[in-house]
């Protein structure tokens, strides 16, 4: 067994024939072919090596996006990450010789993992993360105890992508979602002001602020999604993205909070967020949610009140800035 074994097989199906061939050679049983959402991760351990398989479905990188269906109502799962190493307190087990040959081991110093990562490194409170790609889609990383000075725990994994929208957001057929337009809303706001990495071409083309539109849009040049790696660098812009897809408020410093909740601007942009609040607070409905429901799903906005959705993101993403020039916003 060698580093390089394992990271051939991260990535792999369940029910690939390679990973099964490994389980059975190494007394693990069958890995699993399907997880559920509730699930979201499968974690199977091997004892005599101290090692811990993970598999998942909701994996943020377009090789495995968007999840397949698998058996029962479950997601066909991938191998996510191994956990090659991770420091006991009665100590590890010795692994054979030559598994860690060419590749960084748990007994590395501070100054030979910098040596083996090229510098790359993420400094937290308590941890040191380092990060080495391996393959276009595999990464190894590292996570290093500074006051023990020494390695915590080590990993093959999946390279993944932050994500702000997902495939769910853009789903016509998404039952959950009421106000599907307020999704497409918030892409055309990233267009207009060109926040979105994106080819010059693709920007002289222009966008329409046509639901349909966008979403044929969001398919062609984004691949259904919104991550991280398609955005341009911006923290304020990353603030109020993140949170266009939450109830939750975005709180600046001195205690003020912005609701960029899509939904929400939706509504007060189509001049009915106080007769929906009047709706949605009104207990004597015999049938709430879909009185709720249908309330959303009615609001339609015309052009002027389109823009308006937009005007109110800049303006947040401005306040967010000031913000951020004073002191750090708290998520």
């Amino acid at each position: 067994m060698h580093v390089s074994d394992l990271v051939s097989l991260v990535g792999a199906k369940g029910s690939d024939a390679r990973l099964v061939a490994w389980f059975e050679r190494h007394g693990l049983g069958k890995p699993p072919v399907s997880v559920t959402a509730n699930q979201g991760t499968k974690c199977l351990k091997d004892k005599r090596h101290e090692m811990e398989y993970y598999f998942a479905f909701d994996i943020i990188n377009d090789r495995f996006y968007p999840p397949a269906a698998g058996l029962r109502g479950g997601f066909a799962c991938h191998l996510q990450a191994v956990l090659l190493f991770s420091h006991r307190r009665k100590g590890n087990v010795s692994l054979e010789a030559g598994f860690w040959q060419g590749f960084i081991g748990p007994d590395a110093s501070f100054d030979e993992c910098m040596t083996f990562f090229d510098g790359s490194m993420d400094a937290y409170s308590d941890s040191h993360l380092f990060r080495k790609p391996l393959t276009c889609d595999t990464e190894l990383k590292l996570w290093f105890c500074p006051r023990k000075q020494r390695v915590d725990s080590i990993q093959v994994s999946i390279v993944q992508d932050r994500e702000f929208i997902g495939y769910r957001a853009f789903d016509p057929a998404n039952i959950h979602n009421d106000v599907k337009p307020a999704v497409t809303l918030v892409v055309k706001w990233l267009f207009d002001g060109r926040h979105l990495r994106l080819a010059d071409e693709v920007y002289a083309d222009g966008l329409s602020d046509d639901h349909a539109q966008i979403l044929d849009f969001v398919r062609r040049h984004l691949n259904g999604h919104v991550w991280g790696t398609q955005l341009n660098d911006d923290q304020a812009l990353r603030q109020v993205l993140s949170h266009t897809q939450t109830s939750r408020p975005l709180k600046l410093a001195g205690g003020q909070s912005l609701d960029v909740f899509a939904q929400t601007l939706y509504l007060r942009a189509g001049g009915v967020w106080d007769a929906y609040q009047a709706l949605y607070n009104d207990e004597s409905l015999e049938d709430w949610g879909s009185a709720v429901s249908s309330f959303r799903r009615s609001v339609t906005l015309d052009t002027y009140q389109r823009q308006q959705f937009i005007d109110m993101l800049d303006q947040a993403c401005t306040q967010v800035r000031a913000a951020l020039d004073e002191r750090p916003v708290s998520v």
